[in-house]
């Protein structure tokens, strides 16, 4: 299968930290005299730049968002360990907490939770008796009560081993994980929906995910791309990402938000829309 994309943005990122939401931003981070600088670009093409007094280096860097009350979150690993700082529209630190060893992925939600995914080491380590794959944050970094793996187990869905990837879609979060390939998705009460995927043979580590009419895009090693379609019974469709004219893309980086999918290459970044509608 291949995909069409549209260039929106023609300079390198290379060496900078690179995010996008599901309002269309764009977050590039550099290092600027002792600290990070983040500009954020508006799908209006309204940029904005916000300065944060830390070291941390741009591949150690998870997150960098704005929430909807126009603050920013930022999740960083240091030292293995994944740590949370919450900063006020003026670059102010207003909250900071650790999160639990063994986290693998974090979302920002519609709602203002930050959702963690944990790796098997996190599902099975000591400081986590329970056995939870999935934890829900409020920004001052105190713990929601979930009960995802307990309903799982209720409904006899396959056990989460390893969580892979997270992503939100009308208001339900969806998580991709490992036994097999597995997709579930849910809000903070209930597990809605569970689908095993028929393809067995297409498995591995994925690290993002995304939904649209089409199915599931799932993205692996952050550069290739493949659709669990709708019906999942279907196999699994390896995706290029091309040029307006055709032309496959050197991908270094894939971006995957709840209504677009993005391609960051050597000629810039291009941008495949994906809300609503079939993807042909």
């Amino acid at each position: 299968m291949h995909l069409k994309m549209n260039k929106i943005h023609n300079e390198s990122t290379k060496g900078c930290f690179c995010h996008f939401d599901g309002c269309g931003r764009l977050y590039l981070g550099r290092h600027q005299n002792g600290s990070l600088s983040f500009t954020i670009t508006e799908e209006s093409g309204d940029t904005r730049v916000i300065h944060i007094n830390e070291q941390i280096p741009c591949e150690d860097i998870i997150l960098f968002q704005q929430s909807s009350d126009d603050r920013y979150v930022f999740v960083y690993s240091k030292l293995y360990e994944y740590k949370v700082k919450v900063f006020s529209a003026d670059g102010k630190e207003q909250s900071a907490f650790s999160l639990p060893s063994g986290a693998s992925c974090s979302l920002l939600d519609e709602k203002q939770n930050l959702w963690v995914g944990l790796s098997d080491e996190g599902i099975y380590g000591d400081e986590n008796p329970s056995g939870q794959s999935v934890l829900c944050f409020t920004l001052d970094g105190q713990l929601k009560k979930t009960h995802i793996d307990q309903q799982l187990s209720e409904i006899y869905a396959p056990v989460v081993d390893d969580c892979y990837a997270l992503a939100e879609k009308d208001g339900l979060i969806y998580m991709l994980y490992y036994s097999y390939t597995v997709i579930a998705a849910f809000d903070e009460t209930d597990v809605k929906r569970v689908w095993i995927i028929s393809d067995k043979e297409y498995c591995g580590v994925y690290d993002q995910l995304a939904i649209s009419d089409d199915g599931f895009w799932i993205c692996k090693d952050e550069h290739l791309l493949s659709l669990i379609p709708a019906d999942v019974s279907l196999p699994v469709q390896e995706v290029k990402c091309c040029d307006p004219d055709g032309r496959e893309l050197s991908i270094q980086q894939l971006k995957l938000t709840s209504n677009a999918i993005y391609a960051i290459s050597d000629s810039g970044i291009y941008k495949r829309d994906i809300r609503g509608g079939k993807t042909k």
